[in-house]
Order: structure tokens, then C-alpha cells, then sequence
């Protein structure tokens, strides 16, 4: 969502295998797959400091090729979201035939979003943190 937001491209630094150093552990990894990266993700997730968005968006470019990562359901999520948003166009018939994963994806969506686009604002006008 950040990536979409500030409309950064993802670099193409990494290619699988290589060796990066950890942003959590500070440590240097060997990254082989793409599973290796989603492990270093994982680590990240637990950190508390931002929401989990804030931090992928500026420690994923850190050790990891963003490509590896979001890919082309991802963007077609950010569009149904916005979609449905924009055009009051409805998710289901009702709430019991709507699906539920869906649903907690687009409350994630709506989530960073909000704080991406206060993020934006704040760096524009010179008061943001990060």
C-alpha cells in the first residue's frame, strides 16, 4: 500500500541468491528464496514500532528486491478496494455471502492507507518522523 501510495518503484538491487544484512538482527543473511525473504518478513511483523506497512515500505528495499513480494494480486486488491470504495459497488449480495478474507484485506488496505497518505502530508509539509 505504501509502494502505491508514494508511488515508489521497486528496485531491482537483489537477485536471488545473494547475502544482505538483516534490518531486525543487524546480522548478514543468505537469502536463496523467496521464502527466506517472506522469514525476514515475519521477524519485521513482529516489531511494534509502525504498522506493518510503514515498515515494509522502508526496510523490505533494505535486504529484499520489492518485486520478490508484491506482485500483480496484490495491485488488483488495491484496485477492487478502491473500486468498491470509489463506486459503492458491493463486495456481496450481503455480509454472510461476502467473503470474509476479503474483507480483513480491505480493512488492512483501508488502515495503511490512511496512515501512508498522513505519512505523505506530514513529509510534504515538513513534519514527519520518518
Amino acid at each position: 500500500m505504501w509502494h502505491w501510495v508514494f508511488d515508489k518503484k521497486p528496485h531491482q538491487q537483489y537477485t536471488l541468491p545473494y547475502y544482505a544484512q538483516s534490518p531486525i538482527s543487524k546480522e548478514r543473511k543468505e537469502f536463496n528464496t523467496v521464502n527466506d525473504i517472506w522469514n525476514e518478513i515475519e521477524l519485521i511483523a513482529e516489531q511494534d514500532d509502525y504498522s506493518i506497512g510503514q515498515q515494509l515500505f522502508y526496510l523490505l528495499p533494505l535486504f529484499a528486491n520489492p518485486s520478490y513480494i508484491l506482485d500483480d494480486e496484490y495491485y488488483n486488491l488495491i484496485n477492487e478496494y478502491h473500486y468498491v470504495t470509489e463506486y459503492n459497488i458491493p463486495l456481496g449480495l450481503n455480509l454472510n455471502d461476502t467473503d470474509a478474507d476479503k474483507l480483513v484485506m480491505f480493512n488492512i488496505i483501508k488502515n495503511e492507507m490512511g496512515l501512508a497518505l498522513k505519512n505523505k502530508a506530514e513529509k510534504e509539509n515538513g513534519r514527519s518522523k520518518s
